[in-house]
């Protein structure tokens, strides 16, 4: 499922109404109609008689003028708010605005926030919801002062649950939710596809429950290549997850090698090794320090070792692995940047750095150079993609979309940026982004379960399927992993090990997965 830019929908839009011959206000329409289904669902009139329709002046406003219209139809109590004069409303608007005094119904200004939380205070919390129909996605500075921010701020002090018309007023793409006020919504009626702005961090809790709603735009108009970003979907795993041969033997699921772990730090080897075998990799080599070995093989005797105190150890044996791993608990040291830099000049099979790995390259970034013809993945979470690219933490929360696609097209690499709703970036620009995963899985180690779900998959599907297909998936079922065990055991208490025992079950239930922002 595509995930648009502001400017992509707006291009699609336009693209509706101009080629395909569908009027604008008929688009409103249907947008208000699916509204208003949603809404009247989650607020039944049995239980939320009432409703205030808060509307500004654009499109986003003519929405709401149409939805408080279809409300009045189906019976409930609808007032209708005005931030703006009738004669500000853009044309759709006062189309909409037009129907509704023929119905009967006269909307009310609100001249100042005063106003509005006199109108509030009057209304009983337990039987009234509101629809936020002020401003829509298209919003390209926060909201710090003046009358929207104080009315913002007043429908969020009413306790008055709010139901939003494609976004809560006051987020955007281009910004911290946190740089202005925006509107706390409990549900969210995304128009026609879920937009960048929905995921931007930290910005969907605000979104409530996010559902998008169909207006009749024809979804082949997405199908262009610069619409780059992909919401991974279950039946994107397809390839991945289907049955294997009843005469399969191991040797046709590929062998890893995880370089990971030191004598202060084994549990990360540990725990990325193992999971590269949970994933359903035939074979698993970790190379580990000599005295760490009977540590790994007590750990779990199904992984082989690779005992090495110089880099020349590994190197001589590189041929025999489909993918190495390298990275997790290395720590900071010349001998970790040695093996990278070997890793780079001499592995031929696809290479996935992780967490160490990566640290030492952050002064050495010239070492990526030279492997555009074997795949190489990065896998840093904010820090260390801070450190890779000389920006800020902030920075890279802020910007990860265009920093993270900038990276990646610019070094040649395939770039997995961890965090919430972690991105998968290919050299060619293409994103995906991931719905699963939650709180819980903010734990040590967590990391380290998915550089070794990554190594896994890659070892038995790349080069037969797309790197960027198998990373999106590796990404998808690690947080699908989390989810499976948070239901059994709670967030709270989650471990990495933990994820790790439900990997097998997020490929087994990965159908049964059902996206928070999909409509019914």
């Amino acid at each position: 499922m595509k995930v648009l830019l502001n400017s992509w929908m707006k291009e699609i839009d336009r693209t509706a109404i101009e080629r395909c011959g569908i009027p604008a206000i008929e688009l409103m329409e249907n947008a208000a109609g699916a509204c208003c289904d949603y809404f009247c669902e989650v607020f039944p009139r049995n239980r939320f008689p009432s409703c205030l329709v808060l509307a500004g002046k654009g499109n986003n406003g003519g929405d709401g003028l149409a939805i408080a219209r279809l409300l009045l139809e189906r019976g409930y109590d609808a007032r209708v708010l005005l931030l703006v004069r009738p004669g500000e409303l853009g044309p759709a608007a006062k189309a909409n605005y037009d129907r509704l005094l023929e119905s009967g119904s006269l909307p009310e200004a609100v001249p100042s926030a005063a106003h509005l939380k006199k109108l509030l205070a009057g209304c009983d919390a337990g039987e009234t919801f509101l629809v936020d129909a002020v401003f829509g996605t298209g919003l390209d500075k926060p909201v710090t002062a003046g009358l929207f921010a104080e009315v913002f701020a007043a429908v969020n002090g009413s306790g008055i649950p709010v139901a939003a018309v494609d976004i809560p007023s006051g987020l955007g793409e281009g910004f911290f939710p946190a740089a202005g006020v925006h509107i706390r919504a409990r549900i969210t009626a995304a128009i026609h596809a879920l937009k960048w702005a929905h995921l931007n961090p930290d910005g969907n809790p605000d979104c409530g429950r996010i559902r998008i709603v169909d207006i009749g735009i024809p979804h082949d108009l997405e199908d262009k290549d610069e619409y780059y970003i992909r919401l991974t979907e279950p039946v994107d795993l397809r390839p991945l997850l289907a049955r294997r041969p009843r005469a399969a033997h191991k040797g046709e699921f590929g062998h890893a090698l995880v370089v990971a772990g030191s004598a202060e730090k084994p549990g990360a080897g540990i725990l990325a090794s193992y999971a590269v075998l949970k994933s359903g990799a035939g074979l698993c080599t970790a190379a580990v320090p000599p005295q760490n070995r009977d540590l790994s093989v007590l750990a779990h005797p199904e992984v082989m070792t690779l005992p090495f105190k110089k880099p020349e150890d590994i190197s001589n044996r590189l041929d025999d692995f489909s993918c190495v791993l390298a990275g997790p608990g290395l720590g900071e040291t010349p001998d970790t940047l040695r093996i990278v830099a070997m890793l780079l000049q001499k592995a031929k099979s696809p290479l996935v750095l992780d967490a160490d790995a990566l640290n030492v390259l952050a002064s050495q970034a010239e070492l990526l150079k030279g492997r555009s013809q074997r795949p190489l993945v990065l896998t840093p979470h904010p820090g260390e993609f801070a450190r890779l690219t000389g920006k800020s933490v902030v920075d890279i929360q802020r910007e990860r979309l265009t920093l993270a696609r900038d990276y990646a097209l610019k070094r040649g690499v395939y770039l997995v940026l961890k965090g919430h709703h972690t991105l998968t970036v290919s050299p060619q620009g293409r994103v995906w982004v991931n719905p699963t995963g939650n709180p819980g899985m903010a734990t040590a180690g967590s990391g380290d379960v998915l550089g070794g779900m990554i190594a896994g998959l890659i070892a038995q599907f790349y080069p037969r399927q797309a790197m960027d297909l198998i990373l999106a998936a590796a990404v998808f079922l690690h947080g699908y992993a989390g989810d499976l065990a948070a239901r059994e055991m709670g967030e709270a208490g989650l471990t990495a090990g933990d994820i790790t025992s439900f990997i097998p079950k997020s490929f087994l239930k990965a159908y049964g997965f059902h996206s928070p922002f999909l409509g019914s």
